[in-house]
């Protein structure tokens, strides 16, 4: 193919003009598929951190629930429910007494089945010392954060205020790390038949907190769970609204303020191919003279662009990969004192990837089309006259 042999002659003859159109595709690529797969990481941690110990389908009564094991039975028939946990929540205050002084924390007194909590909600896997005694009615998990803030250990006693001013003394068992700091600094876990026992509340619970294999299929399983007047029910998207939303802006405007760096790149191609058209007036009139059609014409300088182009997705592609890579398994250790995060997590399909390579693909061609177009108009006796 001529048109080929003729466009790699004037891509080598213009090495600098080549690699400068090159680097920036490259560099815009780069930038839009690391900080795409960085965002979509941040963002699946913090909803996992967020859902760790809580619920992604809710059915709530308005008062007392107490037929909750008769409903818990039918929910757990439903397809990708993974398990259904009796909940009672209240808040209340702990005091904790160490050698040196006393401390008091504003808490929120969660009761679940730990034993299904255990299946459903891998509540073993949390616990980071210590561990979960079925038996103990008067143990209390508490939160790593809140242990190290107070001194707490395994084994040491604590008073648990309730919001009727109730005292009871409870003993630490285990202390567990959520991933989500809220909950490690301002949550207690206790039994549920403790927590319905200290809130007064007979054999009813407030809630059922309901998990599932994918929790991304919360609104399908909420379609499928009985109606009852009495009770209401709403997943973990419906909860948390206006944090997706804004995750959802952010991403939004991220995408589209780097996408402007391949736009960016997009010119540098068009100014490329504009000043070679320029240039290359009299070698087109005399490439036209010896038979070539504006066809051939508009191939070369198109062949150009998107060849210039391509090495630079390609080249963009791998590079961002491999900076993928290395962010997720050579995070710094400062990103954890930071974030409450051990390392950045990394989230990237390959429907993105193909996404991103499309659209610049797309931005590549648009900058190639009308520099090309230019060079075919050119008729052999306008570009002659050049001479």
């Amino acid at each position: 193919m001529i048109e080929f042999f003729i466009a790699k002659k004037q891509m080598l003859e213009r090495k600098k003009q080549s690699l400068v159109s090159i680097l920036g595709v490259l560099i815009g690529i780069t930038v839009l598929t690391v900080s795409i797969g960085i965002s979509n990481g941040l963002d699946k941690n913090m909803i996992n951190s967020i859902l760790s110990l809580s619920s992604h389908v809710t059915v709530q009564s308005a008062d007392s629930f107490e037929n909750y094991k008769e409903f818990s039975e039918k929910i757990e028939k439903i397809e990708n429910v993974k398990g259904v946990i009796p909940t009672v929540e209240a808040q209340g205050l702990i005091k904790y007494k160490n050698l040196f002084n006393e401390h008091i924390s504003g808490v929120k007194i969660v009761g679940y089945d730990l034993e299904k909590a255990i299946n459903s909600m891998d509540l073993k896997d949390k616990i980071v010392y210590g561990n979960i005694d079925l038996e103990n009615k008067k143990g209390i998990l508490v939160g790593k954060e809140l242990a190290v803030s107070t001194g707490m250990n395994i084994g040491d006693k604590l008073k648990l205020v309730t919001a009727e001013n109730s005292e009871f003394e409870m003993e630490i068992m285990g202390i567990f790390e959520s991933g989500f700091y809220d909950y490690d600094l301002n949550m207690v876990l206790i039994p549920l038949v403790t927590a319905q026992y200290i809130n007064y509340k007979g054999d009813s619970v407030d809630r059922l907190t309901i998990r599932l294999d994918d929790p991304y299929k919360a609104d399908l399983v909420k379609s499928k769970i009985p109606y009852d007047d009495f009770l209401y029910t709403y997943t973990w998207g419906e909860q948390n609204k206006a944090l997706l939303s804004a995750l959802t802006l952010e991403k939004t405007i991220m995408i589209i303020v780097f996408s402007l760096i391949v736009v960016i790149a997009g010119f540098l191609i068009w100014i490329t191919l504009n000043t070679l058209v320029r240039e290359k007036t009299k070698d087109i009139g005399i490439l036209r003279s010896m038979g070539f059609s504006k066809k051939n014409i508009m191939n070369i300088f198109l062949i150009q662009g998107l060849v210039l182009g391509g090495i630079g997705i390609i080249i963009g592609i791998i590079l961002s990969i491999v900076l993928l890579w290395y962010i997720k398994n050579y995070t710094m250790n400062f990103i954890s004192t930071i974030y409450y995060i051990k390392n950045i997590p990394i989230e990237i399909s390959i429907k993105e990837i193909l996404t991103v390579v499309a659209a610049n693909s797309i931005i590549i061609l648009i900058s190639s089309i009308f520099p090309a177009y230019r060079a075919a108009k050119l008729e052999n006796v306008e570009a002659l006259r050049h001479e």
